[in-house]
């Protein structure tokens, strides 16, 4: 049989089980608190990533939608622009064809009067002179906005231009330097210059420069040349157009000769 000190052996015991109370108490206990605490310290981490991740995607659907109005009105705003321009355009020539209508009704009322060779003779010049009176009074009530509606609406036009038209366009620029000399009667801005560029690119389908000169003289709108054709939606040009068209008129009813 074994010879055990059971004193020994029951003090040792004690000392051990006062031990694990000791270590329980000051290091376990606190090691369990410590691992609690980070516990939830983590899970609060991972709810606090959960729900800002749910922010996050709540707001980029937001920035979508509004981003998605933006575009909506963007479009809108473009479209309401062009009518507006192309209204205000009409609406100016409309003034210019009446007062020349009448200037040109006093002169018929007077050929009809004096039937004066001369006059007839001449009418080239009393046209031209119409014509230079009113350009004159247009341009006096012509005003900056009148001008940028009508870039507005010019950039419409190339985008509704046939399909034809900008086949033969793309040809015309084979092999050419991609310029397009462009005449205003105001200097562009920025802005309108960009979207110029942009619009002749397309047309093209090349990146396209811009060669701008100023002249005072086409009132409102832009002549624009790409390759040998001229693009001229400016009020000089529709005063022209006027200017044939009544002479056209007026060469009929005196029965003169061109």
């Amino acid at each position: 049989m074994l010879d055990l000190d059971w004193a020994t052996l029951l003090f040792q015991i004690a000392n051990f089980v006062v031990l694990l109370v000791i270590l329980n108490k000051f290091l376990f206990a606190p090691l369990r608190r410590k691992l609690d605490e980070r516990g939830r310290v983590v899970s609060e981490i991972l709810q606090r990533a959960r729900d800002q991740e749910a922010e996050a995607a709540e707001l980029r659907a937001q920035w979508e939608q509004r981003l998605h109005r933006i575009a909506q009105e963007k479009e809108e705003l473009i479209l309401a622009a062009q009518l507006e321009a192309a209204q205000k355009a009409e609406e100016l020539l409309q003034e210019a064809r009446a007062r020349i209508d009448r200037l040109t009704a006093e002169m018929m009322s007077d050929l009809d009067r004096q039937r004066n060779e001369t006059v007839v003779r001449h009418y080239d010049g009393i046209l031209d002179t119409i014509i230079s009176l009113s350009g004159s009074v247009v341009q006096s009530v012509t005003t900056r906005r009148t001008h940028d509606d009508l870039v507005t609406n010019f950039a419409a036009g190339i985008y509704q231009l046939p399909q034809t038209d900008v086949q033969e366009y793309r040809r015309l620029m084979r092999g050419r330097t991609p310029v397009a000399f462009v005449s205003t009667p105001v200097a562009l801005t920025p802005e309108q210059t960009q979207t110029l560029a942009d619009t002749l690119s397309s047309l093209v389908d090349r990146h396209m420069e811009l060669q701008v000169n100023v002249d005072p003289s086409l009132i409102a709108g832009l002549q624009v040349r790409v390759a040998d054709k001229l693009i001229d939606n400016s009020v000089r040009h529709q005063l022209a157009r006027i200017r044939d068209r009544v002479r056209v008129d007026l060469v009929s009813r005196v029965g003169a000769n061109t």
